[in-house]
């Protein structure tokens, strides 16, 4: 059952689906910042990382390109791209993505 933990997007718990490509600049920004509450509190708590990978399924290049006017969202992906794999918190391209 560890195993299977790997391959869920996000805490195991929550069984959310990704944000479509057409979510708001807001819905991102808050799954980000959600992400990097998560950086935060592995950094802080190593066992957090043992248990589980956190996926964000997100393509970076499409948000930067789709949220160029907002230096908050930018930001927040930025701290997840540089700070979220020492911890095992790593961006993944959708499912769906060709």
């Amino acid at each position: 059952m560890d195993k299977l933990l790997s391959f869920t997007a996000g805490r195991p718990s929550t069984g959310k689906k990704p944000l479509p490509d057409d979510a708001s600049t807001e819905e991102w920004t808050g799954q980000l910042r959600r992400t990097v509450r998560e950086i935060e509190m592995r950094e802080q708590d190593p066992e957090l990382v043992a248990r589980a990978r956190y996926r964000l399924y997100a393509d970076p290049q499409l948000l930067r390109c789709r949220h160029a006017d907002s230096p908050g969202l930018l930001q927040l992906l930025e701290i997840v791209e540089s700070r979220g794999p020492a911890v095992d918190v790593v961006l993944r391209q959708p499912l769906d993505a060709s």
